[in-house]
């Protein structure tokens, strides 16, 4: 029913054209860096809001940016465009109150996107700008049943406590559309690339499609998924032991002992991102929040 009504409530907010406009041209490998400062310079505040994120300490630029023009040049094309993403998402979790506290639940995001971007790295895998956007938007279904009806994500997120057992289980065991099913619902209406909506319906549990052409990017994200969840337990509004995919192992080519060297890793980038996990991104009248 929830998958249904996406593209039909006005409840839940849609990227506006300049945000449409950045991920487009920031997709275009002839347009030129000028090109996309014009386009960004259209919304100065969003301007703002992403060189506040280009300073953040997870970047550790030698120097701090001030100018547009370098940011685009240092960070390239598709780190401004995740970082313009950042900010409506920022943006779409805080645009409503509701039981839910939507600092914690962007925090997940972010913390997922940035570990997502970190075991990449890791493993070698090379489209790492792709996979920190696929980690911000995973969870999206969460924030549109959150917009949608706050009262029952807020239920279900009680008795994913009470039970001490992840959310999606239970989901599954209700026979209600899943946060991935609509999640990925959600990033079809907002037309994204079939990558991002395939990864948000399989973020929880890869192996229902271990055929999908996009299952390493998926494994990467459920795995980063998972450790966010152990460094920020609750915040994703999912509780218990988070469940890991024993897929993982093979698509990635790694061992279990691996995991351990990972958390210490993910840790040490954990406490350098914290600004920008914790910080959030000013809201539309520039106050910090």
């Amino acid at each position: 029913m929830i998958k249904e009504m996406i593209s039909t409530v006005t409840e839940i907010p849609t990227p506006d054209v300049i945000v449409q406009q950045i991920i487009s041209t920031a997709s275009n490998p002839n347009v030129s860096a000028k090109e996309l400062e014009k386009v960004i310079s259209m919304d100065v505040g969003l301007s703002t809001k992403i060189l506040k994120l280009v300073n953040s300490a997870y970047y550790a630029l030698p120097r701090k940016i001030t100018k547009l023009s370098e940011a685009i040049v240092i960070i390239g094309f598709k780190t401004v465009r995740n970082l313009a993403l950042s900010v409506f998402t920022y943006s779409a979790l805080h645009s409503k109150t509701t039981f839910v506290d939507h600092d914690k639940l962007w925090s997940h995001f972010m913390a997922t996107a940035i570990f997502s971007e970190q075991i990449a790295k890791s493993i070698g895998y090379m489209n790492r700008e792709e996979v920190f956007l696929a980690g911000l938007m995973h969870d999206v279904g969460k924030l549109a049943v959150d917009l949608l009806f706050p009262m029952y994500i807020f239920e279900l997120s009680k008795v994913s406590r009470d039970l001490s057992k992840p959310m999606f289980l239970i989901e599954y065991e209700i026979g209600v559309d899943t946060h991935m099913e609509i999640g990925g619902e959600l990033l079809r209406h907002w037309k994204f690339p079939e990558e991002y909506v395939s990864i948000a319906i399989l973020h929880e549990k890869p192996s229902l499609n271990p055929d999908s052409p996009y299952i390493e990017m998926s494994c990467i994200v459920h795995l980063a998924n998972v450790f966010s969840n152990i460094f920020l337990p609750g915040n994703s509004l999912s509780y218990g032991k988070p469940y890991l995919d024993q897929v993982v192992f093979k698509v990635l080519g790694i061992k279990p002992s691996r995991l351990e060297t990972m958390y210490h890793e993910l840790e040490i980038v954990f406490n350098k991102s914290k600004d920008l996990i914790f910080g959030g991104v000013e809201d539309e009248t520039g106050v910090q929040t």
